[in-house]
């Protein structure tokens, strides 16, 4: 690893964390070979509020796109990782992605990586990763494990294409978020859930206010700051609950309906401000 990613990636609450990252690049570096160009920590640990229940985010970028056999290999290298036990390496959560298509702006948001959720072993078709503020991220806040800076690999991402990128995302949560209000407990109706989409949108309209992609704790005390002091307490809130309450305790407990209304119209307004920075 390199020592200037050492030195950036915590020890706590997880020790565990830097050998299965050593381990897992390794191993990465060993099934692409030639194929291999870089490997960067993206997510909360690239934007520092990494905690208990953070993923591990990775983006693997290679030459060329994954042939069937190094697909196979590299199923059988995430299985191998999770089986070790521990929080770190039952939680990375990542893409593939090739070096042409890490450049080309027409196909964001559109082309599938190959992707390992949170908890999985599984390499599937999805644009999780492939998104502008995932390029943000890598590009200017990303953590080298191994290969060039990610400076390299890309240009800087355009604030229209982050600005719009913000619209569709903050539109698509209203949606899911509404749809589960009143509903069977599922995702955006838990404890987890609801605090999760009060500090999204903090961080869209952070970065829309900024033109970076920062951390979920420097968004929600902007957010403090700068809104409208009536969500003030809500946030606070979802900070509280991002904090003090284990992820597998809040994603098996609703939350309760009141504050699920109050999310949806915080939503809505911060909707609304999307708009008019627009």
């Amino acid at each position: 690893m390199i020592e200037q990613a050492a030195k950036r990636i915590p020890s706590e609450p997880y020790p565990e964390l830097h050998p299965v990252l050593e381990k897992f690049v390794v191993g990465v570096q060993n099934v692409l070979k030639r194929n291999f160009v870089g490997a960067y920590l993206i997510g909360s640990l690239a934007t520092g509020d990494f905690d208990l229940d953070s993923d591990v985010d990775f983006l693997i970028v290679t030459k060329e796109e994954l042939a069937d056999a190094q697909l196979s290999l590299l199923k059988a290298l995430h299985l191998e990782i999770h089986n070790f036990g521990c929080y770190p390496a039952q939680h990375l959560e990542g893409s593939y992605i090739n070096r042409s298509l890490l450049t080309r702006t027409d196909v964001v948001g559109l082309q599938p990586l190959w992707f390992v959720d949170n908890g999985s072993t599984l390499l599937e078709r999805s644009v999780h990763d492939n998104q502008w503020h995932v390029r943000c991220i890598l590009r200017e806040r990303g953590i080298t494990l191994a290969g060039p800076d990610p400076k390299a690999l890309l240009r800087p991402v355009p604030n229209e294409a982050l600005h719009s990128e913000m619209l569709r995302a903050i539109e698509k949560l209203r949606f899911r978020f509404v749809a589960e209000i009143a509903k069977p407990l599922g995702w955006f109706n838990s404890r987890f859930g609801q605090s999760f989409a009060v500090l999204t949108c903090c961080r869209m309209l952070h970065t829309l206010q900024g033109g970076a992609v920062k951390s979920k704790l420097a968004a929600a005390q902007w957010a403090t700051l700068s809104l409208d002091r009536e969500w003030q307490e809500l946030i606070r809130q979802a900070w509280a609950e991002r904090e003090g309450v284990r992820f597998g305790l809040k994603v098996r407990q609703l939350a309760h309906e009141s504050v699920l209304r109050q999310t949806a119209r915080f939503i809505t307004y911060a909707q609304k401000r999307t708009c008019v920075q627009r």
